[in-house]
C-alpha cells in the first residue's frame, strides 16, 4: 500500500461520515417542516435510519420528540409509547427542558424510570486489629503480648445494589481480602517471641444500605449488615530473639502454613457510612466501614511446630477490620409504563 493510499483511507472516512452527519442534519430539519406541514405520516420513516447514527445528541433528542409527536397527531398511541421507550433505554436519566413540546411532556409522564440493579466496583485498603478472646502462653508465668496491626493491606471487590424504596437499598458480593496483624511476647526473660501473619479472605457481604437525603450531587448513606468470609490462605512469618545471650534457641525458619490452625468460615457484622457523588448513569462512592469477626481463629489443636520451635501459643482471638473502599457505581434502569386509574 502506498502512502497516498494509506492516507487516503482515514480522509474518505471522515469526509463520508462528515457528509452522512450533513445529511441526517437536512433530514431532520426536512422531518420539522414536513410535521408542521401536517405530512406527519412521512416523518417517522425519514429519521428512522439517522436515529442509528447520523444525529448528534442534540439532534437525536428532537427528533425523538418529533417522531413521537408525529404518532401521537396521526393517532398511532402504540407507536408513540413504543417510540418513548426506546427514548427512555437510550435517555434514563432524562430531565424535561423547557424547550420540551407539551405533547412530548404529556406522553413522558405517563412512564417512570426505575434503576433495575447498580453494579459496583471497588478497591479498598484494610487495617485489622484483634479481639482476643483468651490468653495462651507457653510461659509459666506469661507477660501479655502485645497485637500490634500489621501494615495496611488491600482488597478488591464487586457488589451489586438493589432498590426497595427511594431511600433504602440491599446489596451483596464478592470481595476478596488481605488482613494481617503482628504480634509480640517476651518469654521467661531469656527470648522473644515475634510473630506476623496474613490471611487471604474471600467475604460474601450483604448489607441494607439508608439514603436519608441527597445535597446537590452527594447522596450520603449509611449501611449495615452480616457476611461470611472464608479464609483460603493463612501464611505467618515466625522468629525468637535471643534476650540471655547463655539460652541459645531457634531464630528463624521458613513462612508457615496456618490453615489447619485457622477457622475456615467466619461470620461478619458490617457497619460504615459513605457517600456517592452522582455522575451520568452512574455513581463514584467513598465509605468507610468495620467488618467484625463473630468467630474465634484459633483451632488449638493444630497447632503446627509453633509451640516446639518458637515457644508460640496461638491466644483465642477474633480478627477485624477498618476498610477504606472506593469505586464506580453503574446503573441499569428499566422504563416502563405507569399504571392508569380505570
Amino acid at each position: 500500500m502506498t502512502f497516498r493510499k494509506f492516507i487516503a483511507i482515514p480522509v474518505l472516512f471522515c469526509v463520508f461520515t462528515g457528509a452522512r452527519g450533513q445529511d441526517c442534519s437536512v433530514k431532520l430539519r426536512d422531518a420539522e417542516n414536513r410535521f408542521n406541514a401536517g405530512l406527519v405520516e412521512e416523518v417517522p420513516a425519514l429519521l428512522k435510519e439517522c436515529l442509528d447514527k447520523g444525529f448528534t445528541r442534540a439532534e437525536e433528542l428532537t427528533a425523538y420528540q418529533v417522531i413521537i409527536r408525529s404518532y401521537l397527531y396521526d393517532d398511532k398511541m402504540d407507536l408513540a409509547e413504543q417510540t418513548m421507550l426506546e427514548f427512555l433505554q437510550k435517555y434514563p436519566e432524562y430531565e424535561i427542558r423547557t424547550t420540551d413540546n407539551a405533547d412530548f411532556i404529556y406522553l413522558l409522564g405517563k412512564f417512570r424510570v426505575k434503576p433495575v440493579v447498580q453494579i459496583s466496583l471497588k478497591g479498598s485498603a484494610n487495617l485489622s486489629f484483634i479481639s482476643v478472646m483468651e490468653r495462651n502462653s507457653l510461659s509459666g508465668d506469661p507477660v501479655k503480648g502485645k497485637y500490634r496491626n500489621g501494615s495496611a493491606t488491600y482488597g478488591l471487590g464487586i457488589d451489586a445494589r438493589f432498590t426497595i424504596t427511594d431511600k433504602i437499598e440491599i446489596g451483596g458480593g464478592i470481595d476478596y481480602s488481605q488482613l494481617g496483624f503482628n504480634y509480640m511476647e517476651e518469654l521467661l526473660d531469656f527470648t522473644r517471641v515475634n510473630y506476623s501473619e496474613k490471611q487471604q479472605r474471600l467475604e460474601l457481604p450483604l448489607e441494607v444500605y439508608y439514603n436519608p437525603k441527597h445535597y446537590g450531587l452527594f447522596y450520603p448513606y449509611i449501611k449495615a449488615g452480616t457476611g461470611l468470609a472464608m479464609n483460603f490462605r493463612t501464611v505467618a512469618v515466625v522468629n525468637t530473639e535471643n534476650i540471655d545471650v547463655n539460652n541459645a534457641v531457634p531464630h528463624t525458619g521458613e513462612p508457615e502454613n496456618r490453615n489447619p490452625a485457622r477457622n475456615f468460615a467466619d461470620p461478619l457484622f458490617i457497619a460504615g457510612l459513605g457517600c456517592k457523588i452522582k455522575l451520568p448513569h452512574s455513581y463514584f462512592f467513598a465509605d468507610i466501614s468495620t467488618r467484625m469477626g463473630l468467630r474465634n481463629q484459633s483451632v488449638t489443636e493444630n497447632p503446627g511446630n509453633l509451640p516446639w520451635h518458637y515457644f508460640y501459643s496461638d491466644d483465642l482471638f477474633r480478627i477485624n477490620a477498618l476498610k477504606l473502599s472506593v469505586g464506580y457505581i453503574y446503573i441499569f434502569y428499566r422504563p416502563e409504563k405507569r399504571e392508569e386509574l380505570p
